[in-house]
C-alpha cells in the first residue's frame, strides 16, 4: 500500500492486521492510499505473479511501483507477530481444522514455494522486510502484540488524525465462502464435530514438543530478527 500524499508505504504481511490497519487509514478522509499496479505475468520468477496486496518491501522499488528516491524518503512500515501465533491463525482463517488436525497442516499440508495466496500467507515475515543481503527496509517494525500502541505511534509519524483501529479478517470469524453454491458447506462447516476438537482458545494448545521445533526452524529468522519465544 502506498501513499504519496502522506509519503509512506505500508508492507502488509499477511496475517498480522495488515487488513484492519488499511481498513483504518483508509477510513481517513485524506488519505490516498492504494495498492500498486499489477504485476506483468513475466515481471516475476513465479506464475501466476504476487498478489498486490502482499508485496515484499524491494519489490515496491525493483518492479517500479516507487522510485528510488520515493523508496529512500517515504516512511515506510510493517507489523510482525509470533510465528508460533502467526501459523495457526492461518491455519484457522483457512477453515482447515473441520479437514484435519494442525499437525497434519504442518507435516503434511503447507503449500509449496509459489506465490498462491496460500504460500504468502506463510512465508517468513523476515523475508517481507530485508532484502537478500539482511538489510532492514523499512522505518518501523511494529508488533501485533502491541499493536494499538505502535499503531499510534504510526499513526503520529503520518500526521493522520486518531481513529479506532478497526478489527477485521479474524481467524475465528474469517468470511465463509460465497454464492449457494457453498451455503452446504458453510452449514457443514459450522456444525463440524472434527471443527471444534481442532480448535482451541490459545496457539500453544496447539502444539507438542514436534511442531513447536518444526516452527521454530521454519521461521527461524522471524524469532532471531524480531526477539520472539513461543511463550
Amino acid at each position: 500500500m502506498v501513499s504519496r500524499k502522506f509519503k509512506c508505504i505500508f508492507i502488509h504481511i499477511p496475517k498480522v492486521a495488515g487488513t484492519s490497519i488499511k481498513a483504518t487509514l483508509e477510513e481517513d478522509s485524506e488519505w490516498r492510499g492504494k495498492d500498486p499496479l499489477p504485476f506483468q505475468p513475466d515481471d516475476y520468477k513465479f506464475s501466476p505473479p504476487p498478489p498486490v496486496s502482499h508485496l515484499p518491501a524491494s519489490d515496491y522499488l525493483k518492479y517500479g511501483h516507487v522510485t528510488q528516491l520515493e523508496f529512500e524518503s517515504f516512511y515506510k512500515f510493517a507489523f510482525v507477530r509470533n510465528p508460533w501465533d502467526r501459523i495457526v491463525s492461518e491455519y484457522r482463517f483457512r477453515r482447515y481444522p473441520a479437514r484435519f488436525d494442525f499437525k497434519t497442516y504442518l507435516f503434511k499440508k503447507l503449500p509449496r514455494p509459489s506465490w498462491t495466496d496460500q504460500y504468502c500467507h506463510i512465508i517468513p515475515q523476515y523475508d517481507f522486510i530485508h532484502d537478500q543481503s539482511g538489510k532492514l527496509l523499512v522505518d518501523f517494525v511494529g508488533k501485533y502484540e502491541n499493536l494499538t500502541i505502535d499503531f499510534n505511534y504510526v499513526k503520529e509519524k503520518l500526521g493522520i488524525s486518531s481513529r479506532s483501529l478497526q478489527h477485521q479478517n479474524t481467524s475465528s470469524s474469517s468470511p465463509p465462502p460465497k454464492g449457494l453454491p457453498n451455503l452446504v458447506r458453510n452449514i457443514e462447516y459450522g456444525l463440524s464435530v472434527q471443527r471444534w476438537r481442532n480448535t482451541y482458545k490459545d496457539y500453544r494448545q496447539y502444539y507438542d514438543q514436534e511442531s513447536r521445533e518444526f516452527v521454530a526452524a521454519l521461521y527461524s529468522n522471524d524469532i532471531r530478527a524480531f526477539d520472539y519465544e513461543f511463550e
